[in-house]
């Protein structure tokens, strides 16, 4: 995958310290996120590492590394984080903090939903926190159609999170 400014990947185990080092570490950036920010390299290295097991055991589920053109750097990643029982995707995203408010994150989600719909998903999901505006705002700009908010436990905050669930169809 690519774009006029962004270039895609899958990830890699030496993706780990960019992951640290620009996002992963950032309680701005995981605020939002199921997951605490990491609190050193090695547990970042573990769910690389952990990630590239899935990769290989469930291929159908796209995993990938945001990459300004040219460069080979980590600043965020795209991926399908569930299916639901009828095997319909939803995505989750992440990007670095200082490269918020430059489009780059719609970039992405727009070019990952048509690399689903390539793949021959008729339907896609995501969430956002109902307090993420940011995030709610690129969804919509996607083309995501808002069907109603949810609740849920997150074991790793130890919090009930309600979000924002949207449909998009083919």
């Amino acid at each position: 995958m690519k774009t006029e400014r962004l270039d895609f990947r899958p990830i890699r185990e030496s993706d780990a310290e960019a992951i640290y080092r620009n996002y992963a570490t950032d309680p701005e950036v995981t605020r939002f996120m199921t997951w605490n920010p990491h609190p050193n390299i090695d547990v970042t290295k573990m769910i690389v590492k952990l990630w590239l097991e899935e990769d290989k055991q469930r291929p159908e589920i796209p995993r990938y590394v945001i990459l300004e053109k040219g460069k080979d750097e980590a600043i965020g990643m795209i991926n399908v984080v569930s299916l639901d029982e009828e095997g319909v995707p939803e995505i989750g995203y992440v990007l670095a903090r200082k490269f918020w408010n430059k489009g780059y994150m719609t970039e992405a989600c727009n070019a990952f939903v048509k690399k689903l719909f390539s793949l021959g998903y008729k339907k896609l999901y995501i969430c956002a926190d109902v307090d993420n505006i940011a995030s709610n705002r690129v969804i919509e700009k996607c083309g995501f159609t808002f069907i109603g908010t949810k609740s849920y436990q997150v074991p790793l905050k130890g919090k009930t999170v309600t979000v924002n669930a949207y449909i998009k169809r083919k």
